[in-house]
């Protein structure tokens, strides 16, 4: 990590603390930060969009460091009041990263902020719709949705993936950008690969030395979709 930037460093400490935050937390954000990248070079987006995307994935949650232990860890789904609080957290996330001219902090603070709108406006926090959400957000927000449905919660099991990729298809349009639907549809396999790689990371490595691994790729294109591929 000595050779890191500041940003990345930020960025890296960052992650650690959300990934403290709830149990399996840190898998959730390695695993959703390398399906975001993966569809990110699938749409052949410049290199330093992906690079950014790939760096700044990990930290679209961390404004859930300040949601309250009884709505954030509640085994039991949330009452429409603590939904509302669970919604702050994206603005609490994008306040967090912001305030600074750095593009790659910039875009976490955007990523963090309108992660969770939808693709027909009627998303959190400020009701964007198609386009005018910012394509780094929208790519996080598929990854995210994806890997949040396959992954068990205190309150319900994890959904089998035919049924989640289903649940992507159905939603298309509605929560999710139709055009990155279709590409993650057309490239199921790939992202299944990343996403075990992600998972193989975690889990050989553990929290530091996995997410300092995760940001020792740098988000280099191509290379850095090669090195998520071998680094369990």
């Amino acid at each position: 990590m000595a050779q890191q930037s500041r940003p990345h460093i930020i960025l890296a400490s960052l992650t650690l603390a959300g990934g403290a935050r709830y149990p399996s937390a840190l898998g959730h954000l390695i695993r959703t930060a390398a399906v975001a990248a993966y569809l990110a070079n699938v749409l052949e987006l410049d290199d330093a969009e992906q690079r950014h995307i790939y760096l700044v994935a990990p930290v679209h949650d961390v404004g859930k460091l300040g949601i309250p232990d009884d709505v954030l860890l509640k085994p039991a789904s949330l009452t429409d009041a603590e939904h509302e609080i669970m919604q702050r957290h994206s603005n609490i996330g994008a306040d967090l990263l912001a305030g600074t001219t750095d593009p790659l902090l910039q875009m976490a603070a955007t990523v963090a902020r309108h992660h969770h709108e939808h693709f027909d406006g009627s998303g959190y926090p400020a009701g964007l719709a198609g386009e005018d959400v910012p394509l780094s957000a929208r790519i996080v927000a598929i990854a995210d949705a994806f890997d949040a449905m396959l992954e068990p919660r205190v309150y319900r099991e994890g959904m089998p993936e035919d049924d989640a990729i289903d649940t992507l298809a159905d939603e298309s349009g509605r929560y999710f950008d139709p055009t990155l639907v279709e590409c993650f549809l057309k490239n199921v396999s790939g992202v299944r690969r990343v996403r075990a790689a992600a998972e193989s990371l975690v889990q050989q490595y553990g929290d530091v030395s996995g997410v300092i691994r995760f940001y020792a790729a740098r988000g280099e294109s191509p290379a850095f979709l090669r090195h998520i591929q071998t680094l369990g």
